[in-house]
């Protein structure tokens, strides 16, 4: 499936739509009148449901809840009704809790195996001063 790209007045309407630090968070009528829609287009934008506005939606309602079932599972209890621990509720908490810690502290907790340096770099410079060559070329040599 091709991804489609959004207008900057398409754009504009989501972030206004669903951002909640936005004035017209949660309001499309208002939220397409101040992103440039005509009053009529903007009184029927979740009537008409354009699909690039389904799509979106359709996200944000999965990403909501799959962050409900985060939240959900990173606050189970780990006792069964015994009292007794559980190793298969602390299996499920424990990986819930790996990770949002890889995510949200991804310098200290991130498996990632870098293939290149810190941001992106390169790992080899490009250039090397004239020490550095003749260190790799007497490696090279060995």
């Amino acid at each position: 499936m091709e991804d489609k790209l959004l207008t900057p007045q398409q754009e504009l309407f989501l972030e206004r739509y669903t951002n909640p630090k936005s004035p017209t968070f949660g309001n499309a009528s208002q939220s397409a009148k101040d992103s440039g829609y005509s009053d009529t287009y903007a009184e029927n934008i979740t009537d008409a449901m354009p699909d690039w506005l389904l799509e979106n939606i359709g996200d944000m309602k999965r990403l909501r809840r799959a962050e409900k079932n985060l939240d959900e599972v990173q606050n189970i209890q780990i006792y069964n009704e015994e009292g007794k621990l559980d190793a298969n509720l602390i299996d499920k908490r424990t990986k819930v809790d790996m990770f949002i810690a890889e995510r949200l502290n991804k310098d200290k907790y991130s498996t990632r195996q870098e293939q290149t340096g810190k941001g992106g770099k390169d790992l080899i410079p490009d250039t090397f001063t004239k020490e550095e060559k003749d260190e790799l070329l007497a490696l090279l040599k060995k």
